[in-house]
């Protein structure tokens, strides 16, 4: 471990890794690392994914738990193969140990540890560098795009009328999903999901925020005229439906690079790749 990636200014000798079983431990740290009061029922929707309970990894100095590393079990489907891989997720260290080499030294444990054979990253743009410095690896990035659109607006079912159809779209890399995971993904405690169902082929998951209507998963960009408002969705920079929307009055507010951990020869082409709002758990 380390081969002098980082510096390492924790004691090693006081520093255990493992993973955290109790929701209390979790929540504590969720409020010392992100500032923020979550409740249980995010703890257990995160433990009831169909793929695979999240695994919360974390880092204990003399038993007290002061880093936190999750990863999410999920199917991906790349060039026509289906992996069971991971999301990285709800990555932080306490504010005392900031800056130890312990933000990279828990990444470590926690992949080596999990054997997973791919895992996803959209880091905020301060961890990306600690990511990086352990193996992660960025495959393009992705933009928020916001833009004004003036349609009749889409009928909105809600979470128990949600159905679920498979693309018909050859993509090298997506995440594999069904009808159980779409309705485990969006029954995320805190939030309301709608699906607007297009025809037998395409259908829109959205929800509103902050007088917006966020895109979690969408078919085809040409849908989101279909809306009436102001709409945001995720695109990769560069990619063909990224240049569709800006031509279409579409501007980019907030950019992310899209990681992966994996030792597996990728296609680096964004065109290739498939990755929404609703494929990461903040939204």
């Amino acid at each position: 471990m380390n081969q002098n990636k980082y510096p390492i200014l924790f004691d090693k000798s006081k520093m255990k890794f493992g993973k955290l079983n109790k929701s209390s431990d979790i929540l504590l740290l969720f409020k010392l690392i992100f500032n923020r009061e979550f409740k249980k029922d995010l703890i257990d929707w995160f433990s009831s994914c169909p793929i695979g309970a999240n695994l919360w990894y974390a880092a204990f100095k003399n038993d007290e738990p002061v880093a936190m590393y999750g990863l999410l079990p999920i199917l991906i489907k790349v060039d026509g193969v289906i992996i069971k891989g991971a999301l990285c997720n709800n990555v932080g260290v306490i504010p005392r140990f900031q800056g130890t080499g312990l933000f990279q030294a828990m990444g470590e444990f926690s992949l080596n540890d999990s054997k997973f054979p791919l895992v996803i990253g959209v880091p905020n743009s301060k961890a990306v560098k600690g990511h990086k410095r352990i193996g992660w690896k960025s495959y393009g990035g992705l933009e928020l795009l916001s833009g004004f659109v003036s349609g009749e607006g889409y009928e909105k079912l809600d979470i128990n009328q949600f159905k679920y159809i498979e693309s018909k779209k050859d993509i090298y890399f997506k995440i594999q999903k069904n009808l159980d995971f779409i309705k485990w993904r969006y029954s995320k405690p805190q939030t309301i999901y709608y699906q607007s169902i297009i025809d037998e082929y395409n259908y829109i998951i959205w929800k509103e925020y902050n007088n917006k209507k966020q895109i979690l998963e969408l078919s085809d960009c040409n849908l989101l005229e279909g809306f009436n408002g102001v709409v945001d969705v995720w695109a990769f920079k560069n990619s063909e439906n990224n240049e569709k929307l800006r031509s279409k009055g579409f501007s980019p507010i907030l950019f992310n690079e899209f990681i992966l951990y994996t030792n597996m020869q990728l296609l680096e082409n964004v065109n290739n790749y498939k990755f929404e709002l609703g494929d990461n758990d903040v939204f």
